[in-house]
């Protein structure tokens, strides 16, 4: 196992493997990464057997910082009507930030729009999106939207709510399968960069796949986030597909870890 003298290493606590949790945060804590997106929400609760609440607190116990959440999108379209499924999303994710605010966790994830068909930018979800934004304000806390297959809601709420509780989260996958063009965001909202989820694709699918198994330019991908404000650390949302899908959760872990550190160009100490 090596440390990075310039950057930290984080993954998504979903990288394809289901094992128990407890598993699941020593192993990767053991490849050499420190930190972890998590997903916050019970969605899979009857699977996990754990609460949300329980699963963070098992992934710190383990070492490993939690670098933000990603709040869950299934149902994100309604925020953009008023409705009552529209209220009940809103209220959802109000009690979201303040659960994440509870355990520490300062940035919240956030996708704007589910599926290929985005919903009209209307009042009442932008009004949400400002109470949101205040309701991280309040918390000291930040909300990161994420770029997927419409930017054009993306751009209009970070170009109308200027907030410095409200920025980007770049996602690279997405960028380069779904954007005409790719690595402008990175540009427009270099100081507005609040989190990176870092996975390859061949610009067919959205694969999740390691860096270096893909065609994504990460020279230009780590130009832009080296040229922002980001601070944090790169990583990966990769699903276990690729070349590496054969290996142990151990093994993959250990494939994805080597391969940031090779593609994003990591400088390793001596082993611990």
């Amino acid at each position: 196992m090596q440390k990075l003298t310039n950057k930290k290493l984080g993954i998504f606590t979903w990288f394809g493997h289901r094992i128990p949790i407890p598993e699941r945060a020593n192993l990767i804590q053991e490849a050499g990464f420190k930190t972890v997106l998590i997903w916050w929400d019970d969605s899979f609760l009857e699977l996990e057997k754990l609460t949300k609440e329980e699963q963070a607190n098992i992934y710190r116990k383990s070492g490993l910082d939690i670098e933000n959440a990603h709040l869950q999108f299934s149902t994100v379209n309604h925020l953009w009507f008023d409705t009552q499924d529209g209220q009940a999303v809103f209220e959802n994710y109000l009690s979201d930030i303040d659960g994440l605010a509870e355990h520490g966790v300062s940035t919240a994830v956030l996708h704007l729009s589910s599926g290929a068909d985005a919903p009209p930018v209307s009042d009442i979800g932008m009004h949400r999106i400002r109470k949101l934004t205040e309701r991280a304000e309040k918390h000291d806390m930040r909300i990161a939207l994420e770029n997927v297959r419409d930017t054009h809601i993306l751009s209009h709420v970070l170009d109308s709510v200027e907030s410095p509780a409200l920025g980007l989260c770049y996602d690279s996958g997405h960028d380069y399968v779904w954007s005409k063009a790719p690595h402008e965001l990175l540009g427009k909202y270099r100081n507005r960069l609040f989190a990176v989820h870092l996975h390859d694709n061949m610009g067919v699918n959205d694969d999740h796949l390691a860096p270096g198994e893909g065609k994504v330019d990460w020279g230009a991908v780590l130009a832009g986030v080296g040229d922002s404000v980001y601070s944090g650390s790169y990583t990966l949302e990769v699903d276990g597909a690729g070349v590496s899908a054969a290996e142990t959760p151990r093994e993959y872990l250990l494939s994805c870890y080597e391969s940031a550190v090779r593609v994003f160009g990591l400088v390793p100490q001596s082993s611990y």
